[in-house]
């Protein structure tokens, strides 16, 4: 019987845990955001690699979008990637300073991955959004760009993200 109260107790201090690690993972990725361009109109008309006109306000009217910035020289961008290639939602992603259009379409190629790639080359983009590391991913919803983190995300920490976008206005 002393083993069950131990389990339990573990458990229960696991779940504490887990819960206060959320609550600061939501606080800091809402601190982050507070200096995004509110409105998703800041980063002007976007063209995928492919030469098609992507309006960002009208996709994330009806759903969130997942906003991916990345760069192909970024280690960390191998690992977050092929998660966002599995989101399953809607995901505009924009390749930071990685050079000419041939090079990012190679590489995104080459690693099969089925998101849209805006290439900003010049980081003008980047800049816009006060990007300084790469990964970063936001939600786009109803025009409106919300919870910027940086870094390694989950693909559940991206379901939540996506998630929350729905509930937080």
């Amino acid at each position: 019987m002393a083993v069950d109260k131990s389990k339990s107790r573990k458990l229960g201090k696991g779940l504490v845990y887990l819960l206060v690690l959320m609550v600061v993972v939501t606080a800091v990725d809402l601190w982050r955001s507070k200096d995004l361009p509110s409105d998703v109109a800041a980063l002007g008309p976007l063209t995928t690699l492919e030469g098609k006109a992507l309006d960002l306000a009208a996709i994330s009217d009806e759903q969130p979008v997942l906003v991916y910035v990345w760069a192909t020289w970024c280690g960390v961008c191998r690992v977050v990637s092929p998660m966002v290639d599995m989101v399953g939602a809607p995901v505009v992603s924009i390749a930071l300073a990685s050079g000419h259009d041939a090079k990012v379409a190679g590489y995104v190629r080459e690693k099969s991955y089925d998101f849209s790639v805006v290439n900003d080359a010049d980081n003008r983009l980047g800049q816009t959004l006060g990007i300084s590391v790469t990964p970063t991913l936001m939600v786009a919803y109803q025009g409106k760009l919300r919870f910027a983190t940086a870094g390694i995300t989950t693909l559940p920490g991206m379901y939540a993200r996506l998630w929350l976008a729905r509930l937080i206005d």
